[in-house]
């Protein structure tokens, strides 16, 4: 329906946004992924009208949440004598699905920041970006309240950035030209999670036989990635470094709208 395809529209418009600013942490490959999922509201909307016989919904918004993960092992990175590096993550993300009956498909791609440790000489920031196809399965469904476990496979990376603080000056960047490094670790990820999506008032259109409205709702979950050593940086390979995987668990807020074309 056309209510339905505008607020689909609305959200793909500030994912696309999202993608744009997390551009050089996540693939292309990524980023096309989790605009196909937006694309599937789309065309699930567009068939809603003709296909009254199944339960059709397309939704989208940002996701803000907050994680905790083991980065203990990142230690090695930051010089002697530094704090311990905090285990708390920010995360901030956008999510496009479409419910046909009961199948959910579509995407999420998102940011995660992480600690910032600042000495007299350094700065070191934590950081990384990753994202998924999703796919779920409608367990209870009423007109005011979806929930639906949901996995995703995709792809991520999570680093660290050291930056030097100190006054130089010119003849010392010919001497000295490492003053800020960039370490990444990249690998295939898979997400698992428990979603409520709840619609306090959806409105009804009349002239379509659809509803839409506002949605809000709560994402559980837990990100993982088997432990390996690839760590790069932007001159090419790092030898000697810790295995790490991503270890990620999650409680995001997810804040957009939807369109259905039946309560």
């Amino acid at each position: 329906s056309s209510n339905c395809v505008n607020l689909d529209t609305i959200a793909i418009k500030g994912f696309i946004f999202f993608c744009f600013v997390n551009f050089n942490k996540m693939s292309k490959a990524l980023i096309l992924a989790l605009l196909i999922g937006c694309l599937v509201n789309i065309l699930s909307g567009q068939d809603s009208t003709s296909k009254k016989k199944k339960f059709g919904m397309g939704c989208g918004g940002v996701e803000l949440g907050y994680g905790q993960m083991d980065i203990s092992k990142l230690q090695i990175f930051t010089p002697e004598g530094t704090d311990a590096l905090s285990r708390r993550q920010l995360i901030i993300g956008g999510t496009g699905h479409a419910i046909i009956d009961k199948l959910v498909i579509g995407g999420t791609g998102f940011t995660v920041i992480g600690d910032e440790i600042k000495t007299d000489s350094n700065r070191i920031s934590l950081s990384g970006g990753m994202g998924t196809f999703d796919f779920g399965y409608l367990i209870y469904n009423s007109s005011n309240l979806k929930i639906y476990p949901m996995v995703g496979l995709g792809g991520g990376g999570y680093g660290l950035l050291s930056t030097s603080t100190k006054n130089i000056n010119a003849n010392q960047i010919s001497r000295n030209s490492g003053r800020e490094i960039s370490i990444s670790h990249g690998s295939f990820i898979i997400d698992f999670s428990l979603n409520f999506n709840l619609m306090p008032a959806p409105q009804f259109n009349k002239e379509e036989n659809s509803y839409g409205g506002f949605m809000t709702g709560l994402k559980l979950g837990y990100t993982y990635s088997l432990p390996n050593n690839d760590w790069r940086y932007s001159g090419g390979y790092i030898s000697g470094g810790p295995k790490f995987g991503v270890n990620l668990f999650y409680l995001k807020l997810i804040i957009g709208g939807f369109g259905s074309n039946t309560k």
